[in-house]
């Protein structure tokens, strides 16, 4: 774009985000090669995620994964907000934190944020209350309605307690659960036995 007096005017966007690399105590650093770990604040409500990489500062592989992880929090927010169903009321820090407890619980297939649920929330329901020892023909209706409706509990892993992780990867903590979960998926007809690996 040019000016009337032929000057070159460039057009910047409005900060939606500050990233900020973090020591192992949480603390603001300004050379990454002290960095443990990031904190994605949102602007707008003024909320932050922050991860740690329980990796040493100032190796290669700390630094990649921290600009790695901003990156990522940053095209998660992209696709909430401006994404084909993007919503500019959605829930920034949510989708970033469903996104890395989801990457926490190994699910790398799940790198999609705002395209619906990652599990067949009937039939996890039916797992858990078949774990449960629970029968009735209702009795997954109450799990599944925390499903659906992205419940969200305390994580039992976090050693402060204050995070908290959608009740479907909770439910899917639980090794029973999960097993149950895999053995009630429909089977890929083209999946290969045993014999084929």
């Amino acid at each position: 774009m040019t000016d009337t007096s032929g000057v070159a005017v460039t057009k910047t966007r409005e900060a939606v985000a500050n990233r900020v690399w973090i020591n192992a105590a949480g603390e603001d650093v300004n050379d990454p090669a002290e960095a443990t770990g990031f904190r994605y604040e949102d602007l707008e409500t003024k909320k932050s995620f922050t991860w740690q990489s329980a990796t040493d500062p100032g190796q290669a592989v700390t630094m990649l994964a921290i600009f790695g992880g901003l990156t990522k929090a940053g095209n998660i927010r992209n696709t909430l907000v401006n994404g084909p169903k993007g919503d500019p009321n959605a829930d920034v820090i949510g989708g970033i934190e469903d996104w890395f407890d989801r990457l926490a619980d190994g699910e790398w297939a799940a790198d999609r944020v705002g395209g619906g649920m990652r599990v067949n929330p009937d039939i996890l329901a039916a797992a858990i209350a078949h774990v449960k020892g629970e029968s009735h023909p209702e009795a997954h209706l109450p799990y599944l309605t925390k499903i659906t409706s992205k419940t969200k509990v305390k994580d039992p892993g976090d050693k402060n307690g204050k995070r908290e992780i959608l009740y479907s990867t909770f439910a899917l903590r639980n090794t029973a659960v999960q097993t149950e979960y895999q053995r009630r998926l429909p089977q890929h007809a083209a999946a290969p036995t045993a014999g084929d690996l």
